[in-house]
C-alpha cells in the first residue's frame, strides 16, 4: 500500500513539474524538480528531468550533472539508457567542446570509483565506441582494428579477450564511420560474432563491407545467408542483397545451399527447384556435393531424383576407387564392398540426424504448445478466484458469483482433462502387446463411429486386399484411425465420403486414407503434423487442439511408420501410411 501510494504521489509531482514546464515557467519547475528529488533520491527519473529543464534553459553546467546522477542510476532499468543517448548526443552537438570533454571525463571517474554498473558502461562503449573505454590496452586495439596491418594482433587479443572485450572491438567496427583498409580484420569480426551467436552485430558488419563493394564477396554473401537462417529471419539480407534467379546463376555450390533454405522458408518453389538444378551441375563430379543434394531430395520428397542420384554416387565411387587402385594396386573388389559400406552408411546416418532433428523439433514445439495451452485455462482459473476473493474481501461476494466461479474451474480442468486425453495413446505405460489384424481395427473404428458418421451425412468404404497383422498395442494403433475419421468429419460440411485401402506393396503395408472434404490449403501442409497445429478453435470442445495428426504421427513412429499428405491428390485430401514388415513389427516366434 506504501509503494502504491508512493507512485501516486510521484505521479502528482511529476503531472506539476509537467504543467509548469508547458506554461513556460521553467525555474519553478526546477525547484519541483529538486523537492521531489529530495523525497526520492534513488528514484533515476525525476534526475531525467531536472537533466531536460536544465537544458531547455540552455544551463550547460547543471544539466549534464542531472543527468550523470540519472547515468549512475540505470542498474536496475537498463532500458532507460536510450533517454541517456539521445541526450548525451544533443548536448554533444549543442553544448562548448570544453564542456563536452568535462562531462565524458565525468563519466569515465564514475566509472573507474565503480559508481556506473559494468552493464551500463558496456551500453556506453556499444554506443558511443572508445570514447568511453578505461583500458588502455583494448583502447589501443581498438584503434589497430581499423587496419588490416595489425589482423594477427587482433586474432591473438580475440582469443583470450572476455566476451564484453570482443563485443567492444565488434561494436566499434560497427560504429566506425570513416573508411579503413581493414577489410580482412572485419571478416574476421564477422566470423567471430557468428560463432558467439551476435548474429545482429555480424549482418551490421556485413553490411557495411556490401556497402563499399561493387560486387559482393561470397563468402559474405554466404555468411549473411547461413546467419539469416539462424535467426529465421531473412528481412536483414533482403535489405542488402537481390535474390533472385541470377543470384542463383552466378552463385557456387555454399551460396545455392543457403538459397535452398531461403526459397523454401518464402515458398518459392519454382526458384527453389532452380536452385536444386543448379546445384545437381555441382554435384556431377563431387561426393561431397552429391551427398548434400541426396538430402535435399529427401526433405523436399524428390524420391525419383533422389533415386537417380544415389545411383550417380555410386559410379563416382566407383570411379573414385578405379583410379585409387590405379595408383596403389589394390585389390578392386574389396574397395568395392568397402566403398559401398560407406556410402550406405552416410546414407543411414544422413537419414538418422534428418529424423533425430525432426523429433527434437517436434518436441521443442510440443514443449511450447503444451505449456502454452495449459497456462490458457490455468490463467482464466487464477483470474476468476483472484476477482472473486477481492469480492469477498470487500464484501460484495454474492452465491451466484461463487456458483459461477466454480463453474468456470469445472469447465477450464475439463478443458485441460480432454488436452490431456489428446496426449495418452503416446505417453501411457499401460499397453498389451499383441498380435492383432489392422484390418479389424479399421473396421471396428467405422462400426464405433457408424451412428455419428451417418448424422454428420457421411458415408465409408473399406477396400482390402489381404489380411495384414502387426504385433503392438492395437488400442493404440486403433487411435490412428479414431483420429484421421474425427479429423475428416470436422473437415467435411455435407454428402461426405471416407475411403481406406490396405495393400501390400514391396514389404511395406500401404494405408490410403481418403475423404472428399475441402483438402488442406498448401500453406498449412508443412504444418499439419506439428503439436497444437490447428485451423479450428480450441475452445469449441470440437477437437480443436491440434494434437490428432501429430498423436498419428507419433504411434506410427513406434512402428517404423511414416505418413505424408498425397499433394497430387485434388478430390479432398488423402494420406499415404505406409508400415515395413519387418521382425519387429510381428509377433516373436516361440522359440525367443
Amino acid at each position: 500500500m506504501r509503494c502504491a501510494n508512493m507512485n501516486y504521489l510521484s505521479r502528482q509531482r511529476f503531472d506539476e513539474i509537467s504543467r509548469l514546464r508547458f506554461d513556460g515557467n521553467l525555474s519553478v519547475a526546477i525547484e519541483r524538480c529538486h523537492d521531489a528529488i529530495s523525497a526520492y533520491p534513488e528514484d533515476n527519473f525525476f534526475y531525467k528531468v531536472l537533466g531536460d529543464l536544465y537544458f531547455q534553459e540552455k544551463n550547460y553546467v547543471a544539466a549534464p550533472q542531472a543527468y550523470l546522477e540519472h547515468l549512475k542510476r540505470l542498474s536496475k532499468k537498463p532500458e532507460h539508457f536510450k533517454a541517456f543517448a539521445r541526450f548525451y548526443k544533443q548536448f554533444a552537438s549543442e553544448a562548448p567542446g570544453d564542456l563536452c570533454v568535462h562531462f565524458r571525463e565525468k563519466i569515465i571517474k564514475a566509472i573507474e570509483d565503480g559508481e556506473i554498473a559494468s552493464g551500463i558502461h558496456q551500453l556506453l562503449m556499444e554506443t558511443f565506441g572508445d570514447a568511453f573505454v578505461i583500458n588502455d590496452h583494448l583502447k589501443t586495439i581498438l584503434c589497430k582494428s581499423d587496419s588490416d596491418r595489425h589482423l594477427v594482433e587482433i586474432k591473438r587479443f580475440i582469443e583470450t579477450a572476455s566476451a564484453d572485450e570482443v563485443r567492444s572491438v565488434i561494436f566499434y567496427q560497427i560504429h566506425q564511420e570513416n573508411y579503413c583498409a581493414n577489410t580482412k580484420t572485419r571478416e574476421y569480426l564477422i566470423s567471430v560474432a557468428e560463432k558467439k551467436a551476435l548474429y545482429s552485430e555480424a549482418q551490421q558488419l556485413v553490411g557495411k563491407i556490401i556497402a563499399k563493394q561493387e560486387s559482393p564477396n561470397p563468402t559474405l554473401i554466404r555468411s549473411l545467408l547461413r546467419m539469416s537462417r539462424k535467426q529465421r529471419d531473412y528481412h536483414f539480407a533482403e535489405q542488402l542483397l537481390t535474390i533472385d534467379e541470377r543470384l542463383v546463376e552466378k552463385s557456387d555450390f555454399n551460396i545455392q545451399y543457403e538459397l535452398v533454405y531461403y526459397f523454401d522458408s518464402t515458398g518459392n518453389s519454382e526458384l527453389l527447384g532452380k536452385t536444386l538444378k543448379r546445384m545437381r551441375n555441382s554435384a556431377e563430379s563431387s561426393i561431397p556435393i552429391a551427398r548434400t543434394l541426396y538430402n535435399f531430395y529427401l526433405t523436399f520428397d524428390r524420391f525419383e531424383d533422389a533415386q537417380l542420384l544415389s545411383e550417380h554416387i555410386q559410379k563416382l565411387i566407383d570411379r573414385k576407387h578405379v583410379e585409387k587402385k590405379r595408383d596403389q594396386q589394390q585389390d578392386r573388389s574389396e574397395e568395392q564392398l568397402e566403398s559401398e559400406q560407406i556410402v550406405w552408411q552416410r546414407v543411414k546416418d544422413l537419414v538418422s540426424e534428418k529424423e533425430h532433428n525432426r523429433q527434437m523439433l517436434a518436441l521443442k514445439d510440443l514443449l511450447k504448445g503444451f505449456s502454452h495451452e495449459l497456462g490458457q485455462p490455468i490463467t482464466n482459473i487464477r483470474y476468476k478466484i483472484q476477482l472473486q476473493q477481492l469480492r469477498i474481501k470487500r464484501g460484495i461476494g454474492t452465491m451466484d458469483e461463487i456458483q459461477d466461479l466454480f463453474d468456470t474451474i469445472l469447465a477450464q480442468t475439463e478443458r485441460i482433462g480432454i488436452m490431456l486425453d489428446r496426449f495418452r495413446p503416446i505417453v501411457s505405460g499401460k499397453s498389451i502387446q499383441e498380435s492383432f489384424s489392422v484390418n479389424d481395427c479399421v473396421k471396428q473404428v467405422f462400426a464405433d463411429l457408424s451412428d455419428r458418421l451417418s448424422q454428420c451425412g457421411i458415408t465409408y468404404s473399406f477396400r482390402e486386399t489381404s489380411q495384414i497383422s502387426l504385433f503392438g498395442d492395437r488400442i493404440q494403433f486403433s487411435q490412428v484411425f479414431y483420429n484421421l475419421v474425427l479429423n475428416s468429419m470436422q473437415a467435411i460440411f455435407s454428402n461426405g465420403k471416407i475411403t481406406v485401402s490396405i495393400s501390400t506393396v514391396r514389404n511395406t503395408i500401404q494405408i490410403l486414407f481418403s475423404d472428399n472434404g475441402p483438402g488442406i490449403s498448401e500453406e498449412n501442409r508443412k504444418k499439419i503434423f506439428e503439436p497444437f497445429f490447428s485451423t479450428k478453435d480450441p475452445t469449441s470442445g470440437d477437437g480443436g487442439e491440434g494434437l490428432g495428426l501429430f498423436v498419428v504421427w507419433n504411434i506410427l513412429k513406434m512402428y517404423k511408420g511414416t505418413i505424408q499428405l498425397n499433394h497430387k491428390f485434388k478430390n479432398g485430401a488423402q494420406f499415404i501410411i505406409r508400415i515395413p514388415i519387418k521382425e519387429e513389427n510381428h509377433e516373436p516366434s516361440s522359440n525367443n
